[in-house]
């Protein structure tokens, strides 16, 4: 008997029983369909919170006083405060300590009014023209400000999505003169959408010259709220967020790194940390979807179990007329090859099926490995569970086989 005859035996078997070897089949598709979707899931996952982190920029290396996030561990008696000074101490390290440009950021809490609609937006940010790049803002029409404009303090601003929608019922803004707490600023331009992030809706947001917001809104040498750091390329960020910590140090008089009033990171750091956070979840994932699997291959088993008793007279005249151990055990080894890799192959289909379906802006991504992976174990898991009944097949005396009612 060749490959082919026993190919259509195994067939011809499992017609024969469709709905028992459809729900052994089943336990596999869910399997291999589990494991691709949810590998899917988690790649989608870090990919988009990598797309998040991106827009803090790669190179970007952050300052916050201690206490910006709850931390107030620090044991200085004077309240935790950056100031331009420190800025400019960060500005003279430069390049001997990878620091490509220094950004000082002022976040004053702030009520817009335009003719009579008033509205207070999540951030108002006043910074140098450095900031709009380092945050990767795009704008979507208008113009940005430049320097000339922060050191002449001119009262200009740029509009995030949300702000636009929220003050001006999505009228053109560019133009228009707002009331910034009292203060008058002009709209330049309007920042391209980007949708929500860790920090909620980034629509959300005004920016406007450090020395106009200084000046109108925040005081003279208000304390700033954070120090951005640009690190002169991707692999030095490292190196400026050690030479921006013991700058910082140096300015405060601190010795202790312990007793520091600030906090320093890098969105590196960030992005590296979510991306195995997210690998994890993804592995995690993938072998709670891999136990399906198992329990398929449990299935398998027993539905060859069954299969050899119903066969049992099949087995003892093909024995009988001079059929090997090897052909039966083969012929039933067969037989769970073709359950469990038609299984997988619908399982697949489900899965990268499935794969392609986003939530919103949410689109997982389908991994070929993982496609590969997990049709390659739903075979070999159907084989794995086959041998043990082929081997009691195979076993049978010819004699006692005739025999069995």
């Amino acid at each position: 008997m060749n490959t082919l005859d026993s190919v259509r035996i195994a067939v011809r078997a499992m017609l024969a029983h469709r709905l028992r070897s459809l729900l052994t089949m089943l336990g596999l598709t869910i399997g291999v369909g589990a494991v691709i979707l949810l590998v899917a899931v988690g790649n989608g996952a870090q990919a988009a919170i990598n797309a998040e982190l991106e827009d803090l920029g790669t190179r970007s290396v952050f300052a916050f006083p201690r206490g910006t996030f709850g931390d107030n561990t620090g044991t200085r008696s004077r309240a935790p405060e950056l100031t331009l000074r420190d800025a400019e101490a960060l500005r003279r390290r430069g390049e001997a300590g990878a620091i490509g440009s220094v950004v000082p950021i002022l976040r004053p809490s702030v009520t817009m009014t335009w003719r009579g609609t008033r509205y207070s937006p999540e951030e108002f940010a006043g910074s140098t023209p450095e900031y709009l790049s380092a945050q990767n803002y795009k704008l979507a029409r208008g113009t940005t400000f430049d320097e000339g404009d922060d050191r002449q303090r001119n009262r200009v601003m740029i509009l995030g999505q949300t702000v636009v929608r929220e003050l001006f019922g999505g009228r053109d803004p560019i133009g228009e003169r707002v009331s910034v707490n009292g203060a008058r600023y002009r709209v330049i331009g309007v920042f391209a959408a980007r949708g929500e992030g860790f920090g909620g809706d980034q629509d959300d947001a005004a920016v406007a010259p450090f020395g106009a917001v200084e000046s109108s809104l925040s005081g003279a040498n208000s304390p700033l709220q954070s120090i951005l750091v640009q690190a002169t390329s991707r692999q030095s960020t490292g190196i400026a967020e050690q030479a921006m910590t013991q700058t910082l140090l140096d300015e405060h008089n601190i010795e202790n790194p312990d007793d520091a009033d600030f906090l320093v990171f890098n969105s590196s750091s960030i992005i590296a940390v979510a991306n195995t956070t997210t690998q994890i979840f993804t592995y995690l994932l993938a072998g709670v979807a891999g136990i399906s699997l198992l329990v398929g291959g449990i299935g398998v088993m027993n539905i060859m179990l069954v299969t050899v008793s119903e066969r049992t007279r099949e087995i003892g005249i093909r024995k009988a007329i001079g059929a090997q151990r090897s052909a039966i055990v083969g012929q039933f080894l067969l037989e769970a090859l073709v359950l469990s890799g038609i299984g997988g192959l619908i399982g697949v289909i489900a899965g990268v099926g499935l794969g392609q379906v986003g939530a919103g802006s949410f689109q997982p991504i389908v991994s070929w490995p993982s496609v590969v992976v997990a049709f390659t174990v739903s075979v070999t898991i159907g084989l794995f569970f086959g041998i043990y009944p082929a081997n009691r097949a195979a076993a049978l005396r010819p004699i006692e086989a005739l025999r069995y009612e």
